[in-house]
């Protein structure tokens, strides 16, 4: 059933380090696994009052009765299924879940779920490791405002999350996250910013709710009990104090790509004369990058200004950038061809270049003036999820290691630009990605180029040197064997 609470996925794993697990067949409940993956996944429901519940992938909630069976059949919101959240106060990040109707703990016990003690025991406390892509953007919900790296600090101020430093990562340990900055800093508890993991810079995190006004979304909480803020005119992020307003409420969202059109006449599209579009420059100016944002209703996709502005097609068929809101005159269809794209406007129409530079949309066909190439510009790292689990590698003590498309821990991977389209790709080694047959290896001393093709709200294909796409399996394959894109092509971002 669908709800408008704030909701957020995470994983339940007890003490043991076993994850609560609702299988396939007849949603039993186990606490076996050791990994991360769909059957691990829970959704957590926030109500105002900070209470959750919780369901599984097959819309079904968690509930427990008076005996302390805990189940997960019910398609509907009921009292047995409402739990408080109680953060464990010796800092090591867990929860309790304690049943508001029957105020019993959920426990995972010798490998069985129970709801039956009225007492918080190590069997009763759980580890919620997110379930989120971790590459994320931050923003304060109150502000309405994005943090980002300026210099040595975090600093709230953009109304869009606009360029690479505006893209952090959370690494998870045990409990506690870091926050990493694109440059490879973390985030300290007073404000500055790091080199290393030290004390200071882990956080625990909370599902928390502002009463006034209603405001629900994530807390961040040091180890002194103080919770992450924008503190000062210059809204710094830091720890300051221990309780929670508006200000320490967080939102977290994946990054839209943004990107330069490279247009066939070698130049870039960049915003000319107020709100005009031509491609007479090489220059990667502010006003060359554009955010593109997927339309799931259409597929398709709206190309947006640093200044909030819409690309949108005239009625004399040119392509300007004037609309402040989304329109259907605002949408484009991309179609992919090994690297280069065309773009579709809602005339129906392919864009393309004047001679003068101009972009218009005139053309019925695709030809040599249609085809662009995009550039991703705010990403210099990439973390790649598929439906099985993150990439990382399957044996990182091998001589030749190669990607597996299973793991439940992620590998951040470098991304680096070549001529005309192409990426180079490195693993966490410092080697480049190589292909091995049709296996993906970490082992280059030269870089071999791939491309990326984007196919969704922060999804993409790769196509590999061999013409092919990367195909993932359930067994942990990571090759590149499809010629057609399909839906085990798809890698979120």
């Amino acid at each position: 059933m669908s709800t408008n609470r704030f909701s957020w996925p995470a994983g339940l794993q007890n003490s043991a380090f076993y994850f609560l697990t609702s299988e396939d067949f007849g949603y039993e409940l186990t606490i076996l696994s050791t990994g991360l993956n769909r059957k691990q996944i829970w959704t957590l429901e926030l109500n105002h009052d900070e209470t959750v519940y919780m369901k599984n992938r097959f819309e079904r909630y968690l509930t427990t009765d008076k005996y302390g069976a805990v189940k997960c059949e019910s398609e509907q919101l009921i009292d047995d299924g409402k739990f408080n959240i109680e953060f464990s106060p010796d800092g090591s990040g867990r929860w309790a879940f304690k049943s508001e109707k029957y105020g019993t703990y959920l426990g995972g016990i010798d490998q069985k779920v129970v709801c039956l003690s009225r007492k918080v025991s190590e069997n009763e406390l759980w580890y919620v490791p997110m379930a989120r892509h971790p590459q994320i953007v931050l923003g304060n919900k109150r502000r309405k405002r994005y943090f980002g790296l300026v210099g040595n600090k975090i600093i709230c101020r953009d109304r869009i999350p606009w360029g690479q430093n505006s893209i952090f990562t959370l690494e998870y340990h045990m409990g506690k996250y870091l926050i990493k900055t694109s440059d490879n800093r973390y985030l300290h508890k007073d404000g500055n910013l790091t080199e290393s993991k030290e004390p200071g810079t882990y956080f625990t995190w909370e599902l928390r709710v502002n009463s006034e006004p209603k405001l629900e979304g994530i807390a961040f909480r040091d180890d002194e009990g103080k919770y992450l803020a924008g503190v000062s005119m210059s809204a710094t992020l830091r720890t300051d104090r221990k309780t929670i307003t508006d200000e320490e409420i967080f939102l977290l969202d994946e990054s839209h790509p943004q990107v330069v059109f490279g247009a066939p006449n070698e130049n870039n599209v960049s915003i000319q004369s107020g709100f005009g579009l031509s491609a007479i420059t090489e220059q990667e100016s502010e006003k060359a990058i554009f955010q593109i944002e997927f339309d799931n209703a259409t597929n398709k996709w709206y190309i947006i200004t640093s200044e909030y502005k819409y690309w949108s097609v005239s009625k004399s068929n040119k392509i300007e950038a004037t609309s402040a809101s989304r329109n259907p005159d605002c949408l484009f269809r991309f179609e992919w061809f090994c690297g280069t794209v065309a773009l579709k406007a809602a005339n129906g129409r392919y864009v393309g270049v004047q001679p003068n530079g101009q972009i218009i949309a005139k053309s019925d066909a695709i030809g040599a003036k249609e085809i662009f190439r995009i550039k991703l510009i705010n990403r210099h790292t990439l973390v790649l999820k598929g439906d099985y689990g993150y990439v990382g590698k399957k044996s990182s003590s091998s001589k030749e290691p190669v990607y597996s498309c299973n793991k439940s821990m992620y590998e951040v991977l470098e991304l680096e630009h070549g001529d005309k389209g192409v990426y180079y790709i490195k693993g966490d080694n410092g080697k480049y990605w190589k292909l091995k047959n049709t296996s993906i290896s970490p082992t280059g001393i030269k870089p071999e180029p791939f491309i990326l093709e984007f196919m969704g709200h922060c999804v993409l294909a790769i196509l590999a040197p061999n013409t092919k796409y990367i195909n993932g399996e359930k067994s942990g394959g990571f090759e590149a064997t499809t010629k057609v894109i399909q839906k085990s092509c798809l890698w979120r971002f």
